[in-house]
């Protein structure tokens, strides 16, 4: 082989290893992505999982005006959401709420639902969904207090659904689905 082949053969070598290395990175930072797109909800952020802990300290007031702690719900496995009636998806998940607190009362689920609203519209939507399980005021301060609780831009609905030891197992910002609440209870 000449010298200039030999080069020329060389710089075809490198030309394929830094490819090769940019195809390996490339296929690792896709991995990466994916793993963290597919689990960016699902499971509580390491930064606000201490802030969590404030809804089960917390205390709401009831549409009948009497204040109402998260902790009087504690042993249960409780899916704690955020919602309003001005918000549409949070009334598009509320009856598959309706239906899972039905369904999976007796095995330990309570729903609870904080509306961040106004009362009158609150309750007048509660009577028309027919909504079968506790519904509290949330002061909108709360919305600033959800950003720090994994959902950064504080928007609804927002939903937390601690174990009946009070760990957390989903963290969601926007709708849950029926079918993801009876994989929870199942």
């Amino acid at each position: 082989m000449s010298p200039t082949e030999q080069a020329a053969s060389n710089v075809s070598r490198r030309r394929a290893l830094a490819l090769a290395a940019a195809g390996l990175g490339a296929c690792a930072t896709g991995a990466l992505g994916g793993y963290w797109w597919l689990n960016r909800d699902e499971r509580k952020s390491a930064a606000s999982a201490g802030e969590l802990g404030k809804l089960l300290n917390a205390s709401f007031n009831s549409l009948e005006d009497k204040p109402t702690p998260i902790s009087t719900w504690r042993g249960k496995t409780l899916l704690v959401n955020f919602w309003a009636t001005w918000c549409a998806p949070c009334r598009e998940e509320m009856p598959d709420f309706v239906k899972a607190q039905a369904a999976y009362a007796a095995k330990g689920l309570q729903i609870i639902g904080l509306a961040v609203d106004r009362k009158a519209p609150v309750e007048r939507f509660a009577r028309e969904l027919a909504i079968n399980y506790p519904i509290l005021m949330a002061d909108p301060a709360w919305l600033d207090e959800l950003k720090t609780m994994g959902n950064p831009q504080g928007v609804l609905p927002f939903s937390v659904v601690f174990g009946p030891s009070s760990d957390v197992m989903l963290v969601r910002v926007g709708k849950i689905k029926y079918s993801e609440i009876s994989t929870i209870m199942s």
